[in-house]
């Protein structure tokens, strides 16, 4: 199965969508299913969590683990940003926590997928345990070896990887956005892969895919446009105090599939 993820994913590229090869299993990661199992969940196609990231059926806490290479630590108004944007979309009564741990480098970059894979399999801890779900971030010390122009990307259900290097590549200088606004539009844009949008794994109210993209939004002014994960964003965020927000298709869609209805917090 793990190669036929890793082919999957080579050829996938950005594009953010489940595929055939790999049918769901019906275990839920909880612990009465034992470890491997727990392990097994998060090794799904993205979307597949959708539901269970937004509603608070099956988990009423949300639990992010993010790990940072040295030197490449995320900003805390990016962590804040994030925090503020879960909450808004996600039911999760019990709360939303994220926690940042650094290591060394693992000497990968540029990094394959085959090398993100590899980094998850060795630092991710934070497993599904009754009723709290989890979600882990890599933030890495290199480039992806797949495009050069990405920023970030959304690779399993429950998983995704900034590239910080190229992150800090596009931020900070003159016409260019703050590190902190960067990281924040991908860091949520990944996270909306993870919710399902768009059309992979939260179903469209209306049509607002562009196909061309895959698994994107069709407004430019949107959160989930394609630009938002590559540095094709930057010339967009320069004199912006704030990350793109959702538009109404994309919330819409978080709404239907068991999101939170209502903002609690701009």
């Amino acid at each position: 199965m793990m190669r036929k993820l890793i082919a999957f994913l080579l050829v996938l590229g950005l594009t953010t969508s489940c595929t055939d090869e790999e049918e769901p299993s019906p275990d839920n990661g909880g612990d009465d299913n034992g470890d491997d199992n727990v392990q097994n969940y998060h090794k799904k196609p993205v979307g597949y969590s959708a539901n269970d990231l937004l509603a608070s059926e099956e988990f009423k806490q949300l639990q992010i683990e993010i790990i940072y290479v040295q030197n490449y630590a995320p900003e805390d108004a990016s962590i804040q940003n994030l925090t503020n944007f879960l909450q808004n979309r996600l039911n999760k009564p019990d709360g939303i926590t994220i926690s940042t741990t650094a290591i060394e480098s693992p000497g990968l970059a540029p990094y394959s997928t085959d090398d993100i894979l590899q980094v998850e399999g060795n630092k991710r801890t934070a497993f599904n345990s009754g009723n709290t779900l989890t979600v882990y971030g890599f933030i890495a010390d290199g480039k992806f070896e797949q495009n050069d122009n990405a920023l970030g990307v959304a690779y399993r259900n429950t998983s995704f990887t900034l590239f910080g290097s190229k992150i800090e590549e596009n931020s900070g200088g003159i016409n260019q956005p703050s590190k902190a606004l960067l990281e924040s539009t991908v860091m949520n844009h990944e996270l909306s892969h993870l919710l399902g949008l768009v059309n992979n794994g939260t179903p469209m109210q209306n049509d607002h895919q562009d196909e061309e993209h895959g698994h994107h939004c069709d407004n430019e002014d949107c959160l989930m446009y394609w630009t938002a994960e590559t540095g094709d964003i930057v010339s967009s965020l320069v004199g912006a105090d704030d990350p793109p927000s959702l538009d109404d298709n994309c919330i819409d869609d978080l709404q239907a599939n068991g999101g939170r209805s209502v903002a609690i917090q701009k």
